[in-house]
């Protein structure tokens, strides 16, 4: 087919009224209650599929919940975690990073605007370390700068006054996962 047989078929392609309408959805009955903010989504950063039902049964016995939790599979690896409670979902995500056969399981909560296809698991908090720095440099501002070439900064673990003295300065970072670790 040549390119302009193609101009002119697509300058005759016309929509009918049907087809062109738009569709409007109106939440009747809606109680204001969001469910989507008790749940996270998670993807097995891996290519080979996931055992389901290994998945539900480990990830449930090593984050030790007070409440229930339920995984619903959303395929390509990615799974909908529902938690009972509130203080079940705060804890999984602060505990990150998570492994699963020793592949990295990604995660962020819900925004029940977004689509399940346009999910971006695109970072995941990690906590670096520091090591052999001179005292003097061992501070909250000092370390944020440093760390913010790996990636946008959660977290410097550091005392009231600023300073972050020891063996290691612990600096919690958002890793970008598209891109080589430096």
């Amino acid at each position: 087919m040549e390119a302009e047989d193609l101009v002119s078929r697509w300058e005759r392609l016309h929509l009918s009224k049907e087809e062109s309408a738009c569709f409007h959805v109106q939440q009747k009955g809606y109680n204001g209650e969001k469910k989507g903010k008790y749940c996270i989504v998670g993807k097995a950063m891996t290519e080979k599929g996931v055992n389901s039902e290994g998945f539900r049964t480990t990830m449930s016995q090593i984050w030790r919940l007070d409440g229930w939790v339920t995984f619903k599979e959303l395929g390509d690896q990615c799974f909908l975690i529902e938690f009972q409670k509130m203080e079940d979902k705060e804890k999984v995500l602060s505990g990150r990073p998570w492994f699963f056969e020793r592949h990295l399981l990604t995660m962020m909560e819900v925004d029940e605007k977004e689509s399940i296809d346009g999910l971006k698991f695109c970072f995941e908090p990690f906590w670096i370390q520091l090591h052999n720095l001179p005292l003097t440099v061992m501070t909250e501002g000092f370390d944020e700068q440093f760390a913010e070439a790996i990636g946008p900064v959660i977290r410097v673990e550091a005392e009231a006054d600023g300073r972050a003295w020891g063996r290691c300065l612990r600096v919690r970072v958002a890793v970008d996962l598209n891109k080589p670790l430096l």
